[in-house]
């Protein structure tokens, strides 16, 4: 069981992946926006194992958040979470997301099975 931060600005899209992170087995917390991501990361009693991050997102994007965790002495893995934006096309959200070093990136809409793989696989790499 992992201590997961879910950041997800669609509140319908947040509760399903809640719903499957919780029926994996982990601890999650989740934030709307990056700014209440942040809140919780400097506020947190225990560090999280993991943050899963949307990319587009008012009040911090997933850019934002991405860096702000990079300043962490030690930070938690990454995972950025894209369905793309008015402006942006979702293909460069991802690679620019995958360039920052993050350790996966997923396209929206993602299945339960591909994003309870792509979790165990980040959390379980570099041990």
């Amino acid at each position: 069981m992992a201590r997961i931060l879910l950041i997800e600005d669609d509140h319908q899209v947040r509760q399903v992946l809640e719903d499957f992170l919780l029926t994996g087995g982990h601890e999650v917390q989740t934030a709307d926006n990056g700014k209440t991501a942040k809140n919780l990361l400097n506020n947190s009693s225990s560090p999280f194992d993991l943050v899963i991050t949307d990319m587009v997102m008012p009040e911090n994007d997933g850019f934002e958040v991405i860096t702000f965790l990079r300043a962490f002495a030690t930070p938690p893995r990454i995972i950025a979470i894209s369905g793309g934006g008015n402006y942006l096309d979702e293909d460069l959200l991802l690679r620019i997301a995958d360039r920052m070093k993050v350790g996966a990136v997923l396209h929206k809409p993602v299945s339960y099975d591909m994003f309870i793989s792509t979790i165990e696989r980040v959390l379980h790499s570099g041990d």
